[in-house]
């Protein structure tokens, strides 16, 4: 007689998650205790925050395209681990939550501690989550935990991917399943689910972008976080020099295409290029990808950004509502990104268009040379000023992020400094929170992304007050081994916040400064203090080296990041 917490553990490694991201409370530790027991299968880390271990379980789905795993007891999930879920279900992130009501057996209607069954006396769990997923089961006998979980794995994946979750009762995932054998239906393998292919663009559609396309004079293709989700960095990169078109990208598909190609333009709109923008609002056709033009990405949905009454708009993605949504579209269509470019290409091709590609990056290049383009730069980018002007630091580390390396943002706004002046070597090396984008998402992000990025170093840059919030990593990633290097912005203030407050409202976001360097040190994890600029690049080169987490603590002036948007 099987317990139904081995059924789930052969569920969850059935369907290739091999990690999960927790801390053991409720009656979910119990299925924590067994997926700790299948080490061969899934690597279990325990956290010190649930809000560490979904911020996590986020980033693990981001990078390996399956289910983060999130397991822990059911209104910390729900609160403190609403943290990452809620980024995830903005951002497009596939989660898997199994959590619990903590009914304590017979006590469901009786107000037992911390229950979240909704009854009288609870809070109401299932729906706290519903909100903030694609799906969730509320699984009341043991079986249906079963077939919850299977399904909240294909929820997660399927089409625009997102959290989904699958709460349990005592007696559920406590349960037992006298003769699986005999079950109708029966409990299939996990994979047989999720063998379904994505949505591709009709191919009449595909011919009708490639001739827009073909016919254009000054086309741009924007890129969105649907190009990391499909792993579509070669069509793009291919669509671009078959037709010499620039890329340009939103903040979320930062590094769709590595930004030292020739036809890269980096982040458009307000955290972005000058020349991204400018050559958008030129364009006559653009081609969006992967993004539906949120209006953090259009200087909030301007007709300057793009003009539908001038400019052919074809726009594809993944879910239909987001195609022609912020903007009505000359053309949309329903595709997984890699699809629908591969489909373009192809049509392209079949074409054979007479267009002079050269040309074309021989313009691009001559405008990304015009000194008042600020192409990856701006007038502090190499400075000598003491407090360190935060460029001068992603000057540092652009120059020494190899192409293996992961980048991890953090909100605030270390991410515009990096938005603005980081140029990713490979496609896909920047990763940052940008669906609810919540201070310290990145500090515990990093952690599962070292975890997965075997040959290189990841880097995790953050303001200090992302890190104050997120102190307790450094004992995660002591524990673990774990040698990622944090590279705090310290500048004794929430940044974002003051720059907008007046003058006289400023002191409300700032405050008496921590030593980074000293915190770590103390809890065992090894912490650089760097007040000169002679002390920097070296403090940075010793975190690269390093086989241990390291904290490189840098004191930097309040600069304000009002100073390098390009077009507010």
């Amino acid at each position: 007689m099987p317990r139904v917490i081995d059924l789930v553990v052969e569920a969850i490694t059935q369907a290739g998650i091999d990690h999960a991201f927790c801390l053991p409370g409720g009656y979910t530790q119990f299925l924590i205790e067994a997926l700790y027991q299948n080490k061969d299968k899934i690597n279990v880390i325990v956290t010190r925050h649930e809000g560490g271990a979904s911020a996590m379980a986020d980033i693990y789905g981001r990078i390996t395209k399956k289910p983060g795993l999130l397991l822990g007891q059911g209104l910390w999930i729900a609160t403190n681990g609403a943290f990452g879920i809620v980024e995830a279900f903005l951002a497009g992130s596939p989660m898997l939550i199994i959590t619990d009501i903590s009914d304590w057996s017979n006590l469901n209607l009786h107000g037992p501690y911390q229950c979240g069954s909704g009854e009288y006396g609870s809070v109401d769990l299932p729906n706290i989550l519903r909100s903030m997923t694609k799906f969730t089961t509320y699984a009341t006998s043991p079986i249906d935990v079963v077939y919850g979980v299977q399904l909240a794995i294909k929820h997660a994946i399927s089409g625009r991917p997102g959290p989904a979750a699958v709460i349990t009762k005592m007696t559920s995932i406590g349960g037992f399943i006298d003769d699986p054998t005999s079950l109708d239906p029966p409990i299939y393998p996990s994979k047989g689910y999720l063998r379904v292919s994505p949505p591709s663009i009709a191919k009449s559609d595909a011919e009708k972008m490639a001739d827009y396309l073909i016919n254009a004079e000054r086309p741009v293709l924007i890129c969105g976080r649907g190009i990391h989700v499909s792993n579509a960095y070669e069509e793009v990169q291919k669509l671009a020099e078959l037709i010499g078109i620039p890329v340009a990208t939103s903040y979320m598909g930062k590094s769709s295409i590595a930004e030292t190609h020739d036809l890269a333009l980096g982040v458009m709109a307000g955290r972005g290029q000058k020349l991204a923008t400018d050559l958008i609002g030129k364009a006559d056709t653009i081609l969006a990808v992967g993004t539906c033009l949120a209006p953090d990405n259009t200087n909030d949905c301007s007709k300057k950004f793009i003009d539908v009454e001038n400019q052919k708009l074809l726009h594809i993605d993944i879910d239909p509502r987001n195609a022609a949504w912020t903007y009505p579209a000359t053309l949309g269509a329903t595709s997984d990104a890699k699809l629908g470019l591969r489909a373009i290409i192809n049509a392209i091709k079949a074409k054979n268009p007479q267009i002079d590609v050269q040309k074309r990056i021989s313009t691009l290049l001559e405008l990304k040379a015009k000194p008042e383009n600020e192409f990856f730069t701006n007038k502090w980018y190499e400075s000598t000023k003491i407090p360190i002007e935060p460029e001068r630091i992603v000057k540092e580390l652009n120059e020494l992020i190899r192409e293996e390396d992961l980048l991890v943002l953090d909100a605030g706004n270390n991410r515009i400094w990096f938005c603005k002046m980081f140029k990713s070597k490979k496609a896909g090396q920047v990763i940052g929170p940008g669906g609810a984008a919540g201070m310290a998402w990145g500090p515990s992000a990093s952690v599962a992304a070292q975890l997965l990025n075997k040959e290189g170093k990841v880097v995790s840059t953050v303001g200090d007050g992302g890190m104050m919030m997120s102190l307790y990593n450094f004992e995660t990633v002591k524990q673990y081994n774990i040698p990622l290097m944090y590279v705090v912005f310290n500048n004794q203030s929430l940044g974002n916040v003051r720059d907008f407050f007046s003058r006289k409202g400023r002191p409300l976001a700032e405050y008496p400064g921590t030593n980074f360097a000293e915190v770590a040190n103390s809890m065992g994890v090894e912490g650089i203090r760097v007040e000169e600029l002679d002390d920097l690049r070296p403090a940075l080169e010793k975190g690269f080296k390093s086989y241990k987490p390291t904290v490189v603590d840098v004191v930097t002036s309040r600069a304000s990041h009002l100073r390098v948007r390009t077009s507010l």
